[in-house]
């Protein structure tokens, strides 16, 4: 369905995006995931033909679209600031498209779809307000309905959803999914939340300082990380990254040697290569914690913790420099300060390269 091809481009010499390629099929729900400057606004507006690449190619459903005006595309965007007329109610914001020059639908066409987009979406109670008299979330729906309603062959969502509170945002995902199951459509959701990206995608790209670092289901990126940028997108909370050097078959914390962990792995980093500087990799599921010493844990202590619903997140103290982060059930009895002892489990390791963040093994 869509194709980026070498895609680059640069404003006042800051390169926004390196070399992209991506492949969107048909049908699918792709987020693209990364921090706040990634480049993901401008990948989706040269995408849509809003912004020109200074290289590389654009191909819409196996036509080159590279030249082609947004008009001609035949994609709709829903931006971040969601952009609604002040001066049109709602259903004429929703009709705006289907009554511009290039669709010119009849008015009987134009109502039965509106009709029809905005039960589904439940604010067809809301035609007659303007948007300053909506709620975040109604001036969300309209936004989202002003989109579907045109039925193009490609939808790009640029945050839609990061102005709402928890609360709204996790209605609007699962709205989001159902109707991209009803109509069958084919998504690029442009995000910075984890939880976002894992909860409606069907694959995920991680894009971090313009560069596409890697393209997976939630299951494979976290399975096989490529990268500690990868690591560090993944998860909640992400990946554990600890500063290590290499003794034999045992990885030593720097600064530390108190504690050394066993990896099944570590005989495959080759002789001589980054011996003594890796950063280890681990999931905080696959950090075991205790109150009490246990054979094989680590005696350490409690850092601090965090609350969120049911569940907290500890931190443990490795030496002065390092912590992990650990999810734990609210009613885990360990408090800041406490001693705790912990392992790691040694055939759910990772090691990075931490120069360039790439994968050692």
């Amino acid at each position: 369905m869509l194709r980026l091809k070498n895609l680059s481009k640069s404003f006042k010499r800051k390169r926004a995006v390196e070399n992209l390629n991506l492949r969107i099929q048909k049908g699918e729900l792709f987020a693209l995931l990364g921090p706040t400057g990634a480049g993901k606004t401008t990948t989706l507006r040269m995408a849509s033909g809003l912004e020109k690449p200074d290289s590389g190619q654009v191909f819409l459903d196996g036509r080159e679209v590279t030249n082609l005006p947004p008009q001609e595309r035949d994609i709709s965007f829903v931006f971040e600031g969601l952009n609604l007329i002040p001066i049109y109610t709602v259903y004429d914001n929703i009709a705006l498209a289907l009554r511009s020059p290039i669709y010119g639908e009849p008015e009987e066409e134009i109502r039965s779809r509106i009709e029809r987009i905005a039960r589904d979406l439940r604010i067809d109670h809301l035609f007659d307000r303007k948007p300053a008299t909506l709620s975040g979330g109604e001036i969300q729906r309209v936004a989202i309905a002003r989109a579907l309603i045109r039925r193009p062959k490609l939808y790009l969502l640029d945050e839609p959803l990061s102005n709402l509170d928890l609360k709204l945002r996790e209605g609007m995902r699962a709205e989001l999914k159902e109707l991209h199951q009803r109509y069958e459509s084919t998504i690029l959701y442009a995000t910075h939340d984890y939880i976002g990206a894992v909860s409606i995608a069907d694959r995920i790209g991680i894009l971090h300082e313009g560069k596409l670092h890697q393209v997976g289901t939630q299951a494979e990126l976290h399975e096989d990380p490529a990268t500690t940028t990868v690591a560090s997108l993944m998860g909640n909370p992400a990946m554990n990254l600890i500063r290590v050097a290499r003794e034999g078959t045992r990885l030593v914390p720097k600064g530390d040697s108190s504690y050394s962990f066993e990896m099944l792995k570590v005989g495959e980093v080759t002789e001589g290569i980054l011996e003594d500087d890796l950063l280890l990799g681990v999931w905080p599921e696959d950090v075991q914690v205790s109150l009490e010493p246990r054979d094989g844990f680590f005696k350490s202590r409690l850092y601090g913790q965090e609350y969120r619903g049911n569940d907290r997140v500890i931190s443990i103290a490795i030496g002065e420099d390092e912590i992990l982060k650990k999810m734990v059930e609210s009613n885990f009895p360990g408090h800041y300060g406490d001693a705790c002892w912990f392992a790691l489990n040694p055939d759910r390791l990772y090691l990075f390269n931490p120069h360039n963040g790439k994968r050692v093994v």
